[in-house]
């Protein structure tokens, strides 16, 4: 089976990158590549919010999902260091991803129930 084309590709500074393919209609991969270890870092939680916006505004409504480029790890967590350097991390950068992950709704059955991340983060 030939590789599956990008529909777009996120830049993250200083050697990584968030790719977003369509292996199906409507179901979109997002694909974090940020070595080391994809840590959640300014430049990671801002490609992976403008990920998300760039699904909403330019593509049909579809199930979205998130995957690693990397072997080892899906993300290794937030990036301390990175973090205290700016004193508006967790207000403008951080808390903004985590309140579009958590009202971000992924999944609707046929029933058309609904489920959010936050019920998903919780049974995984």
């Amino acid at each position: 089976m030939p590789p599956i084309p990008a529909l777009f590709t996120l830049s993250i500074e200083p050697k990584g990158s968030i790719f977003c393919t369509q292996p199906s209609q409507r179901v979109y991969l997002l694909t974090f590549d940020s070595p080391p270890d994809n840590r959640l870092t300014p430049a990671f939680c801002t490609a992976f919010v403008l990920a998300l916006d760039i699904l909403d505004h330019r593509f049909p409504k579809g199930l979205v999902v998130t995957t690693s480029a990397i072997p080892k790890f899906y993300s290794n967590g937030l990036d301390y260091e990175s973090a205290v350097k700016s004193k508006t991390f967790f207000s403008d950068v951080l808390y903004p991803l985590w309140r579009r992950l958590l009202t971000y709704v992924l999944l609707r059955d046929r029933k058309g129930s609904c489920t959010d991340s936050l019920t998903l983060m919780t049974c995984c």
